[in-house]
């Protein structure tokens, strides 16, 4: 199998952070972003990871050299135009997408197994505490529970017949049609799962990184 991680974006979120750095290489717990998906992948027989890379590209060349095949975009093409470019350096039939700022612990062999068009899904947790309200009375305090609705977590398996659009993101209208149409499969995921598009989030990544191991 192969996968392309899509780590494009400026991370204008994480700024001071990014201004020298492209958002993969950001640190976390001392490592770069990027370090945390690669220990997870190498589980796994991905025998190809494609950077779908712009912003600062070069720093991760540096970091990394000839371990990774970068797919570089000469102006921001939006999430379904990275991965259009990035399929010119894909072989298989299907491969693996990963947002660059999702850290998780997905099966990547159990997920394979549902084959192409696939999507994982998690749990999340609500981000403020939720109040239990009757007869206009606050009832009961319950502190950021997990809610329970399934998320997007940035992680797919895709066919190569696929077809991407040259530019702007796939997620607002390609997977909308692929489920209407019945042909997205769900992976449900139940283990770990953080997003780094903050600071704060950030700070909550590396706190919970200690804790688990990848």
């Amino acid at each position: 199998m192969e996968m392309i991680i899509l780590a494009g974006g400026q991370g204008k979120r994480l700024r001071p952070l990014t201004h020298d750095l492209p958002k993969c290489m950001v640190p976390v717990n001392g490592h770069p972003m990027l370090h945390w998906h690669l220990q997870w992948i190498n589980k796994y027989k991905i025998e190809k990871v494609v950077l779908a890379c712009g912003y600062k590209w070069e720093k991760v060349k540096q970091h990394y050299g000839d371990k990774l095949v970068y797919s570089i975009e000469d102006e921001p093409l939006g999430t379904g135009g990275a991965i259009k470019l990035a399929l010119d350096h894909i072989e298989s039939d299907e491969f693996f997408v990963l947002n660059s700022d999702d850290i998780n612990n997905v099966n990547l062999a159990e997920m394979a197994k549902l084959g192409a068009n696939t999507i994982a899904l998690s749990r999340f947790r609500s981000q403020f505490g939720i109040v239990s309200v009757e007869e206009g009375l606050a009832r009961e305090f319950e502190q950021k529970p997990i809610l329970p609705y399934w998320a997007n977590m940035g992680l797919y398996l895709f066919s190569k017949k696929m077809d991407f659009p040259k530019k702007g993101a796939f997620e607002m209208e390609l997977l909308p049609e692929l489920a209407a149409k019945g042909e997205l499969k769900a992976y449900q995921h139940t283990g770990y799962w953080v997003t780094i598009n903050t600071m704060k989030e950030l700070e909550q990544a590396q706190e919970f990184l200690k804790t688990v191991k990848i």
